[in-house]
């Protein structure tokens, strides 16, 4: 019976190894600016590194004003880096929206805020 059980529990633990490496997403590991921050000058652009290759052609980010305008002039992505340029960031608060596609085709997606002035 100590056989079978032994048995049984590798074949659990392979299971278990093999599926947490095939359900891997491209996270949101950092950006800058720094989530939640507020930077006293405007950036040039906002840049989101995740934890995974991205496909550049299905992976985007917007930035929005507070009151829902898109300020941003478009993104790219490149290896784990989505890049959205902005431009004179006015004072006040901002809304990045991002989708993704790892190299895996795992879909993330989420959003963060950040403030510019006092």
């Amino acid at each position: 019976m100590a056989n079978s059980n032994n048995a049984i529990a590798i074949v659990l633990l392979v299971l278990t190894a093999g599926g947490s490496t095939a359900e891997a997403h491209a996270l949101l590991d950092h950006a800058s600016p720094d989530v939640g921050s507020t930077v006293s000058t405007s950036p040039d652009s906002v840049t989101l590194y995740f934890t995974d290759a991205l496909d550049p052609k299905s992976s985007g980010a917007e930035v929005r004003n507070s009151n829902g305008d898109k300020v941003d002039g478009g993104s790219s992505a490149s290896g784990n880096t989505l890049h959205a340029s902005v431009k004179n960031l006015s004072p006040g608060s901002y809304t990045v929206k991002w989708h993704v596609l790892s190299a895996d085709t795992h879909k993330s997606q989420g959003s963060f805020s950040f403030r510019v002035g006092p």
